[in-house]
This record gives structure tokens, sequence and C-alpha cells, in this order.
């Protein structure tokens, strides 16, 4: 689904409409979006505010017609703002599909157990830079993300994204 028209971007807090999701839609307004698909979200004018999210629920129960509502945590990283024109295109993973994930560990040891672990959970999620995880008491920050030797913002985690850890350490 590749689309030129607009719709108003608005901004939730976390557990807006009982939900946690980075991305809310009104499924009546997105008919050909389906839970998982990934979904393109853009300032018509402004080639780095291009995000992807993956769909997870379809809350809707405070969206008017015309409208997407993105968490502000998301929002702040990509500098979108508030009641402004946005795209909302449907993209195919593969197209954005990421090549390497480096988490930022901190005051943490993890194991390589635990590495293997953490990299299963994200399998089939999106990320982008500053988005903390948390897995089983592990709490980590994406850093970069690498996409055929370009870093990139944000993209797909498959079964074949490398994902790798730094851990950092305070000195007190």
């Amino acid at each position: 689904m590749r689309t030129n028209k607009v719709y108003k971007l608005l901004i939730h807090k976390k557990g807006f409409g009982g939900s946690e999701d980075e991305l809310v839609i009104n499924p009546k307004v997105f008919p050909c979006v389906k839970l998982g698909d990934i979904v393109e979200i853009a300032h018509p004018n402004d080639e780095y505010s291009i995000i992807f999210l993956l769909f997870i629920s379809s809350c809707f129960c405070f969206l008017s017609t015309e409208t997407v509502s993105v968490d502000q945590t998301v929002a702040q990283v990509f500098r979108l703002r508030a009641y402004q024109d946005v795209y909302v295109n449907v993209v195919d993973p593969k197209d954005v599909t990421l090549d390497l994930v480096e988490l930022t560990f901190k005051d943490q040891y993890i194991g390589r157990g635990d590495m293997w672990r953490l990299k299963k959970s994200l399998v089939s999620s999106c990320a982008y830079i500053t988005h903390k995880v948390e897995f089983a008491g592990i709490r980590a920050q994406a850093g970069e993300l690498w996409v055929k030797s370009e870093k990139v913002t944000c993209g797909y985690i498959s079964e074949d994204t490398r994902v790798c850890g730094l851990i950092l350490f305070s000195v007190h």
C-alpha cells in the first residue's frame, strides 16, 4: 500500500486507550493495514522524519477519522510534530530489515545465553535509535542500526539480523 494521502498526526503517552503500543490507528480508516504490518510514517517535507513501527493493535476508541497516533517518546526521537500532516504506508519487511543492531547495556553483565534469548525476543519487531528494550530483567538501548553498511535510524529485526552488545560500566 503506497499512498500520497495525508493524515493528521497525534501524539500519545504510554497507556493511551489502555494500550502500550507505539502506534495507534483506526482500522476503519486503514482497512489495508493488518496486525503485524510494518507501517512507515513520514512528514511530507522532511526526509529525516521517516520511521517504521510494527502495527500491533487496533485501538481506535479515541481516534477520529484521518488520524494516526504515535507514542511521545518516538515522536521526540524523530522530531515528529503533533497535528502535522504525515504519510502512512505499509512497507515490506524485506525492504527495511536491519543487518546489525548494536545494543548498549549499562552496569549489567550479559552472558551469551542471555544475549541469544534477548535477540530471539526482538525478532519480528522494529527498532529505532535510543529505543529502550527490556527482557527478563535485562535493560538495553539501541545504539547503532545498520543496513548494507550504512547507519539508519530505524528498521525491522528479522531472524537474520545480527544483534551485538556494548557493555558500559560506571566508574564510581
